[in-house]
């Protein structure tokens, strides 16, 4: 499996059927199922990457949360409904009703005739992999950072996604967390890139320990990780997170280990897409570390 999401080539919104069967075939080779649905939602063609997924019995296909999908809620359907794309959205994909469901990226597009009309909708499949097993961290694929062992950037983002349509599907909330370390790039100039690496990968485990099995924790950028923390409200959230922030000053205060401190930026899901929540996740950091780091800081708008 690849440690970072495919990019998947384009294919031109009024494709003929010669060119769909080539992108079929070039998605084939990058790992990636394709399912092509006719105007009528009937199936057209499925590359033989789709055909493992899927199988030849019927399947049963699951939102990220393990909730089936009914055949109206699935992605194609969707996509004749509007005419609008939809992009990565994690599903489940279950062959046995006792066998574990398989993880996919998904996305569906329509393919228009001359005239403007649907022809058909394009829907790939890409599987993310098999969960990992490790009890106490919140580590669920193998695609992770080698250092830290935790989602790499891409992951944790996509993660994010997924958590925003659920919180706003059910009505749940969730905070998140950009906690990064104190002034990184002095510390690895004066203590040398070893030393980065062992602060990196002590703050990365100290996270995935003082956490929840459910909480998510990622690289972010060079000296920061992402925390996203389902079911909590910010006011819980950050009395958890200044307890991990104070371990890390503690832990570090009188030992032979490198002195180092965490800041962060605390908020809550309010509907936004992701690039406006990590955006306002960056503005609070940036604040806790101009009034001299070591602490966190929270959107008061939730106070």
């Amino acid at each position: 499996m690849p440690n970072s999401p495919v990019q998947l080539p384009l294919v031109d919104l009024c494709a003929d059927d010669a060119e769909v069967g080539r992108y079929a075939a070039l998605l084939d080779s990058l790992g990636i199922g394709l399912l092509v649905f006719n105007a009528d939602a009937s199936l057209q063609l499925r590359n033989p990457q789709a055909s493992s997924l899927l199988g030849n019995t019927e399947t049963r296909w699951e939102d990220e949360n393990g909730v089936a999908l009914s055949a109206d809620q699935r992605l194609e359907m969707q996509v004749l409904r509007t005419r609008q794309a939809v992009r990565k959205r994690t599903i489940g994909i279950k062959k046995e009703a006792s066998a574990a469901a398989t993880r996919c990226n998904a996305s569906a597009f329509p393919v228009l005739a001359e005239d403007g009309s649907l022809r058909c909708v394009l829907l790939t499949l890409r599987d993310l992999g098999p969960p990992s097993t490790q009890a106490g961290e919140a580590l669920q694929r193998e695609a992770q950072d080698p250092l830290t062992r935790i989602y790499p950037q891409a992951d944790i983002v996509q993660l994010l996604d997924d958590e925003g349509r659920r919180s706003t599907r059910y009505g749940t909330p969730f905070s998140l967390a950009l906690i990064g370390i104190d002034h990184f790039p002095e510390f690895c100039r004066q203590r040398g890139a070893q030393a980065g690496e062992r602060a990196l990968a002590e703050v990365g485990r100290l996270l995935c320990a003082g956490l929840r099995n459910a909480d998510m924790v990622g690289r972010f950028r060079v000296d920061q990780f992402l925390l996203i923390l389902p079911n909590v409200r910010v006011h819980d959230a950050t009395s958890g997170l200044e307890r991990l922030r104070e371990l890390v000053e503690t832990r570090h205060a009188n030992s032979a280990a490198e002195a180092l401190t965490i800041s962060g930026g605390v908020s809550e899901f309010t509907s936004e897409d992701s690039a406006a929540l990590i955006e306002r996740l960056r503005s609070l950091l940036a604040a806790a570390r101009d009034a001299g780091g070591n602490r966190l800081c929270v959107n008061l708008d939730f106070f």
